[in-house]
């Protein structure tokens, strides 16, 4: 931008006005947007058609607020009639669909685990820290402390022997 284009002048403002630019449009467009001064004397508004919509005031009737309505549309890519007419959901039904998009494992997995006696942690950790599959990590059945004991033993000592500590 040459510098002197920052400058906007009375008859600029003019002409964008009779352009149907407002004067605050035109300032953002050239000083927040760096739009060049033509484009942004010329370059029409966007138009806002979302209150004058049929389909808005039948949103309001079925109880859904406009910026959901412009969410649906926007975001989600309904079409206007769905976004108007679909009711909303109920909160524990919203939490329940993003519990089961942000599941990391299959909810059929972890049942069987839960089923054979592994908790949803041992399993985890199974699959995540140990590198076992997860139908391994379901099935094999937890140690019991006795044997976990027993493990830690022959590890201790094979770890003493190595190292030549031996007493």
């Amino acid at each position: 931008m040459i510098p002197y284009d920052y400058y906007i002048t009375p008859e600029e403002f003019a002409q964008a006005a009779e352009n149907g630019i407002s004067e605050v449009t035109f300032y953002n467009r050239i000083r927040q947007l760096g739009w060049s001064k033509e484009k942004a004397m010329t370059t029409p508004p966007r138009k806002r058609t979302f209150h004058n919509s049929k389909w808005v005031k039948i949103a309001e009737k079925n109880g859904i607020c406009i910026s959901t309505y412009k969410y649906r549309i926007n975001q989600l890519g309904w079409e206007p009639e769905r976004a108007a007419t679909q009711p909303l959901q109920d909160r524990i039904a919203q939490a329940h669909y993003a519990h089961e998009c942000g599941r990391k494992y299959p909810a059929e997995i972890v049942a069987r685990a839960r089923e054979n006696g592994i908790c949803y942690d041992t399993f985890r950790h199974r699959v995540s820290d140990y590198g076992w599959d997860m139908e391994k990590a379901a099935t094999v059945p937890p140690m019991d402390p006795a044997d976990a004991a027993r493990l830690s033993h022959v590890n201790h000592l094979w770890k003493r022997s190595w190292r030549g500590v031996w007493r």
